[in-house]
């Protein structure tokens, strides 16, 4: 797990862009229950204060495990890695459906786990980017991921 603490202070990268369109957020409305007229009432919402519906902030984050995915880890001594959950979410921008969103991940630490210390809890700075309609790339929510690596023995 050693390769796992010297990650602490890199650059993980950025993962490929996914799209998003009506049928995720209206999807994703449904199975979780966060709709709303800003969501999923495309009349409405044009008429209000983006022009058009927008992305859940929960449907961002729930493909930041998958945007993780695209990125190399190690993986010799690595039974398993889950996903842990996160600390400090923030939505610091309101995105258009059919924006375009990737991740970018720094590890920012890296802590033993387990009662022989084999295992290592990853924390990254995790951001999420948008490609909106007009090109320009926003920033879109900022949060710290955890992610759980689980040692062979």
């Amino acid at each position: 797990m050693e390769a796992l603490i010297n990650l602490v202070g890199t650059d993980r990268g950025t993962s490929r862009w996914f799209e998003t369109s009506q049928a995720d957020v209206d999807a994703h409305a449904e199975t979780v229950g966060d709709g709303g007229w800003i969501h999923n009432d495309l009349e409405r919402s044009a008429a209000g204060p983006y022009g058009g519906t927008l992305l859940q902030g929960s449907l961002m984050l729930a493909n930041l495990a998958r945007m993780a995915r695209d990125l190399e880890w190690p993986t010799e001594g690595i039974l398993n890695r889950f996903h842990y959950g996160f600390d400090r979410i923030r939505f610091v921008y309101q995105v258009p459906t059919g924006s375009r969103i990737r991740g970018r991940f720094t590890v920012t630490g890296a802590t033993p786990k387990g009662a022989d210390g084999l295992d290592t809890l990853i924390r990254t700075s995790a951001t999420i980017e948008a490609e909106l309609p007009d090109g320009s790339i926003e920033t879109a929510v900022v949060a710290e991921m955890l992610a759980y690596f689980v040692a062979e023995r």
